[in-house]
């Protein structure tokens, strides 16, 4: 009974935030861009609801989470004015930040074949932001870096083997991780 009290609960918050998004978007592209915002990162969630993956969930929130305070924290000391000038809030995306975070999230914990549609659906959310003009593409570039990092800090793999370079005072050399 509790994944399907919280897939309705997801259910009826996205649906509630996509109609308060649209109501305010000027064209169908933005409004597909809106779209994705939405579903790229309730996809990623139902993910890890699917699988009963609860640690993969906490992570995800802290991902998210984090993506989040450091795009607005941006935004909010930065003020970039809007191509379209409607505010001084460009810098970085949040569009793009919360899906790619979304998008690496999924590429972390469950890997690339379950992430390449993640990423292509957060960069079309990418593109949207610039061809709607709410960004300008280094706005959009920057949400995408910020979200990536975000979600590889906080996402450990669900299975399998995870191999990453480090560099520490004189030497390098390779980890290896594996998840049982």
């Amino acid at each position: 009974m509790k994944p399907f009290q919280s897939l309705f609960t997801a259910a009826l918050l996205g649906g509630a935030m996509m109609y308060n998004v649209s109501a305010q978007a000027a064209s169908t592209i933005e409004i597909s861009g809106d779209a994705g915002l939405v579903l790229v990162p309730a996809l990623a969630w139902g993910m890890s609801q699917w699988r009963n993956d609860d640690e993969g969930q906490q992570q995800f929130y802290w991902s998210m989470g984090s993506t989040l305070v450091t795009t607005e924290l941006l935004k909010y000391t930065i003020h970039e004015r809007r191509p379209d000038g409607d505010g001084n809030d460009s810098f970085p995306s949040a569009h793009t930040s919360l899906t790619f975070s979304a998008a690496t999230y999924i590429q972390q914990r469950y890997g690339w074949k379950s992430a390449l549609p993640f990423y292509a659906a957060a960069s079309y959310v990418g593109w949207t932001r610039v061809q709607s003009e709410r960004h300008h593409t280094k706005d959009v570039l920057a949400g995408a870096l910020i979200g990536y990092l975000n979600a590889r800090y906080f996402t450990e793999p669900y299975h399998g083997v995870q191999v990453s370079a480090y560099a520490e005072g004189g030497s390098i050399g390779l980890n290896l991780h594996m998840a049982f």
